[in-house]
């Protein structure tokens, strides 16, 4: 019998089909090709969704330790997600994209058999300094590493969700061949998945219009300049306000305490010898002032 899972306590139901699955890695010009689904009156899902609401990551934790793991480390007697599941989470989007649900590329094409897929993609050297600028900081710089570890700050559980995305993206690896074979896998097998009339590949090295994408989904090209936004600046900035904001929570929070704390055990300890030295002050004191 399958255990209790967090997902098969939610109530969610899909309103609407998925209509789309954009299905390349972040930092590959998701941001902007959201903000255009949003014009064409689309409802993405994508990192933001999660990171307004805390019950999120706890659910997609448990959507990559049950369906993502290898067999040996996920769950006991935990079934993996597949389209109940997928459709609470994602009950009232008809889109998904960015992070977490772009490592979900097989699990979603099969749960969707219908819903066209935008594969963005750019050059991987490019792409791997982009990301550690920026989203592989939260698993690569020691401060965030040792948060993640002992389960402090509200930040731990989204440093655990990064975590458990890159094991299974890439094992971990924050750069090098192991970095950009798992890069060109997950690419590879979107295209191997994807029938061709399905499928929108978009090079955002290259500068994208509206005409390709609005043919693709069969819409109407607005008006306006397609939409064109960076965010690696902004998330550097925030990764380091994070980063000092956790340096002083350990001063605070522990540093700060350990230190009382080892200080009032030596104080217990060698109480004897510092009232000697505090009476041989106060002698001293004493002597000086009645000469």
């Amino acid at each position: 019998m399958a255990g209790q899972r967090l997902i098969d306590q939610d109530e969610r139901t899909r309103k609407e089909p998925m209509r789309i699955l954009v299905l390349g890695m972040c930092r590959t010009g998701t941001t902007s090709i959201s903000t255009a689904l949003r014009k064409l009156g689309y409802t993405p899902h994508q990192m933001r969704d999660v990171l307004s609401k805390p019950s999120e990551l706890t659910l997609w934790q448990e959507a990559i330790n049950t369906t993502l793991l290898p067999p040996q480390d996920r769950p006991r007697n935990q079934a993996p997600y597949a389209k109940p599941e997928f459709d609470k989470l994602l009950a009232d989007c008809d889109v998904v994209m960015d992070l977490p649900g772009c490592v979900f590329a097989k699990e979603l094409v099969e749960a969707y058999p219908e819903a066209k897929v935008i594969l963005t993609k750019r050059d991987y050297a490019d792409w791997e300094k982009s990301m550690q600028e920026s989203i592989w900081c939260l698993d690569t710089w020691r401060v965030f590493t040792l948060c993640r570890q002992l389960g402090i700050t509200q930040l731990a559980p989204l440093m655990r969700l990064v975590h458990s995305v890159f094991r299974v993206h890439n094992g971990n690896e924050y750069g090098g061949p192991v970095a950009k074979a798992a890069f060109e896998k997950h690419y590879d097998t979107v295209r191997s998945m994807v029938p061709k009339d399905r499928l929108l590949e978009l090079d955002t090295d290259m500068e994208v219009s509206w005409e390709p994408l609005c043919e693709f989904l069969g819409e109407k090209v607005p008006k306006e300049g397609f939409p064109r936004l960076n965010e690696e600046k902004a998330m550097r900035n925030n990764l380091e306000k994070a980063w000092w904001g956790m340096v002083q929570y350990f001063v605070l929070m522990v540093l700060l305490p350990g230190l009382v704390t080892v200080g009032a055990l030596v104080l217990y300890m060698y109480v004897d010898m510092f009232r000697g030295v505090r009476d041989q002050v106060l002698a001293a004191a004493k002597s000086y002032l009645d000469e």
